[in-house]
């Protein structure tokens, strides 16, 4: 009986042990490998050149179905009207499986989106990033490196003033030379269909 405790004991174990891995968020490392998407006309752009001369680029991934994406548009227009005159570049990327340059042209204009709705709909741009739910957001430095990771905010669907500012401290941090005080923020929103 004592030994049946102790072997269900080590396989709870083992098993928290294997789920917590799984869960783990990926390392925040350099951006080194090319991520191709489509733009909005379907030509292929890569992350990486596209950092080109700016300090910082937003990346942010997108759901056309997703509620919390709604609810965080116009947040993220708000977000890309402060910080885009100070040379921060912000893109959207659509990396579900249905994806298509023309609906995501579609989408960014019905939604009034001032910066590029682009496609990666074999869902590589999202395995680069580790994201699996719409609105993940990464703050990219110039160098490359991931300096955030997670949700726009803490918000879901209603927003709201109290909520943590995730994106917009670890854009003020990062301009302002800093390490950012929240590396990570929980994502809100739907799963990725990929």
């Amino acid at each position: 009986m004592v030994l049946k405790a102790i072997v269900g004991a080590a396989a709870s174990v083992a098993l928290l042990a294997i789920s917590a891995s799984a869960c783990a968020p990926a390392p925040l490392r350099p951006l080194e490998e090319r991520i191709l998407v489509a733009d909005a006309a379907g030509r292929p752009r890569d992350l990486r050149a596209e950092l080109g001369t700016a300090p910082v680029m937003v990346v942010t991934f997108f759901s056309a179905h997703c509620p919390c994406q709604a609810a965080h548009d116009a947040r993220l227009v708000s977000l890309y009207a402060t910080y885009h005159p100070r040379g921060v570049a912000f893109v959207a990327i659509d990396a579900e499986i249905t994806a298509t340059p023309a609906r995501d042209a579609e989408e960014a204009r019905r939604r009034g989106y001032p910066f590029p709705l682009w496609t990666s709909a074999n869902g590589s741009a999202a395995s680069a990033f580790g994201a699996e739910a719409a609105t993940h957001t990464v703050v990219i430095d110039r160098e490359g490196r991931v300096r955030y990771a997670g949700g726009i905010d803490s918000d879901h669907t209603q927003l709201t003033e109290e909520a943590q500012a995730y994106l917009k401290d670890a854009l003020d941090d990062v301009l302002a030379g800093r390490e950012t005080r929240t590396p990570r923020g929980k994502v809100l929103g739907c799963a990725l269909t990929r």
